[in-house]
């Protein structure tokens, strides 16, 4: 693979490969792939983290016109079996240091209520802060806590769903589900015991057998 090339400190220029329909969006897209990587910049200097973010996450990206292609993708360069059945709204991953995502224009398809400003911008940035919650944890996926945790990190690193609320009572039910859920519910979830804990503390934690009865322990901070 070829070295990629610094634009400015941590910011890459990453390859971009897209199909003949979607080439009149190049430049728009290759602008959109440097701002998602500002965004997760700007997230790790705010913690700490700026030594963390001077590696690229993605030596490529690649960018489909269908959801039915980029799930090809998906299963081709990850090796799952072709049967499973993906979320509804599967937009977006980074596997082996690829991104892969749908267009624009499909993610406002198939998941609509995830469209904000800079939505597609922000769903970019949510996949390399997956792989930058990895190395906060010293490559140790194991530790990046239950569901509703290490997506609600990426939703608030990304700058996902800011104004959307939910009752207090609420939230632990969401804590304690083992189900996959709102996007939108888990930005918030974790929003909330960020006024319990520093993000810090949070990770430090999120990967214990007995995460649930720290939390419980901080919620009365």
């Amino acid at each position: 693979m070829k070295e990629l090339k610094m634009i400015e400190e941590s910011i890459y220029r990453i390859p971009l490969v897209l199909p003949k329909s979607l080439e009149p969006q190049r430049n728009e897209l290759e602008q959109v792939l440097v701002a998602a990587q500002r965004r997760l910049r700007n997230f790790a200097v705010q913690n700490g983290w700026s030594d963390l973010v001077k590696e690229s996450f993605a030596d490529m990206a690649e960018i489909y016109s269908t959801q039915d292609k980029f799930i090809q993708a998906v299963i081709k360069i990850t090796g799952v079996d072709p049967s499973t059945k993906f979320p509804k709204a599967f937009s977006a991953c980074l596997e082996k240091r690829i991104f892969m995502s749908v267009s624009p224009e499909v993610y406002s398809q198939i998941y609509p209520e995830g469209i904000e400003d800079r939505s597609f911008e922000k769903l970019i940035t949510h996949e390399m802060a997956h792989r930058l919650h990895v190395r906060i944890l010293n490559g140790n996926e194991d530790a990046m806590g239950p569901i509703w945790f290490f997506e609600g990190f990426a939703i608030y690193a990304a700058g996902q769903f800011e104004n959307y609320n939910l009752e207090p009572a609420k939230i632990w039910g969401i804590v304690r589900s083992t189900n996959r859920g709102s996007y939108k519910k888990y930005g918030t979830v974790f929003r909330y015991f960020l006024k319990k804990a520093s993000i810090h503390e949070l990770v430090q934690h999120a990967g214990d057998e007995y995460f649930l009865n720290w939390l419980q322990k901080i919620e009365s901070r």
